[in-house]
């Protein structure tokens, strides 16, 4: 089994996430992790916690995707940290590449990360980080992921529901423009895709989206669990990929710490998944979009 979202940050950034924040200029992620108003759904984890949770679900792999910083240089620095643990446990986890298209050489610093055994880029939020899906330096970083085999996972937002803390929108025409110019380019919609695969019930759209897939992370926070079996029945299990969004806590009822067993169980119960969807799903998805 492979968690296909997740997040790890060092000591001493979950030692103290607001000196960190303030340091670095990252508002929105400080909003996200210790939010002034409502629930703290943030947990932590050190590389022995993480891995053990993972063994205790039976999760042999985890992709870490970076963050969309406000900060270009925060991206480099989660960067530095990715390297530095895919070296520590190459066969535990895969690394996905922070960017900002404003930094000065983003494309040296992608090839810098191919070099270094990183494999996709992502998460990725342009809204946030300020910049347009159409960005001149934010394509070539894309059409660089279309050279290499890498995939991009984007954050997404559902357009209607709750406001919560750091919520910002994710236009679904973005995303349909990219997957349409760039048909070979591996897109990766994380938390359902903000139901954007709802979309594909349009035959038209439908054939422009061949090269879009949706993971699940957060998703117990958004949806009732019957949206599992439905995303099936709309798009197709080879299209879907399980993500927890580690170390979130997304069952805050009943978790007091973040682990990768009450979502997988979840799955495997309401979704009544056939052992081609359950393989699929937790890990042949995932494992046929990364270059490795």
């Amino acid at each position: 089994m492979i968690d296909s979202h997740t997040h790890r940050y060092p000591p001493e950034v979950y030692s103290n996430p607001r000196k960190f924040a303030q340091k670095q200029g990252e508002s929105h992620w400080l909003e996200l992790v210790d939010p002034s108003q409502g629930s703290k759904l943030q947990g932590w984890a050190s590389r022995q916690r993480m891995i053990t949770d993972m063994d205790a679900a039976s999760i042999s792999q985890s992709v870490l995707l970076g963050w969309y910083w406000e900060n270009p240089n925060s991206c480099i620095q989660h960067n530095d940290w990715h390297y530095k643990w895919i070296k520590e446990d190459p066969e535990r986890f895969y690394a996905f590449a922070s960017i900002h298209p404003v930094m000065p050489e983003p494309i040296e610093e992608l090839k810098r990360r191919l070099g270094q055994g990183f494999v996709g880029i992502g998460e990725c939020h342009p809204g946030v980080q300020g910049f347009t899906i159409k960005n001149p330096s934010w394509i070539k970083c894309v059409e660089f992921a279309c050279e290499n085999g890498w995939p991009i996972n984007f954050h997404v937002t559902e357009p209607v529901g709750h406001d919560y803390p750091g919520r910002t929108a994710t236009p679904f025409e973005d995303f349909h423009w990219l997957a349409r110019e760039y048909p070979t380019l591996k897109i990766i919609l994380s938390h359902a895709g903000g139901l954007f695969p709802f979309y594909e019930l349009n035959p038209r759209i439908q054939k422009e989206l061949n090269n879009v897939y949706y993971d699940l992370a957060a998703c117990p926070l958004l949806y009732d669990s019957s949206l599992y079996r439905k995303l099936i029945d709309v798009v197709g299990y080879h299209k879907i990929l399980w993500g927890t969004d580690y170390p979130l806590r997304i069952y805050p009822n009943i978790q007091s710490t973040p682990d990768f067993s009450t979502f997988r169980n979840e799955i495997l119960s309401v979704a009544k998944l056939n052992k081609n969807e359950e393989e699929a799903i937790f890990h042949q998805n995932i494992l046929s979009l990364l270059p490795c």
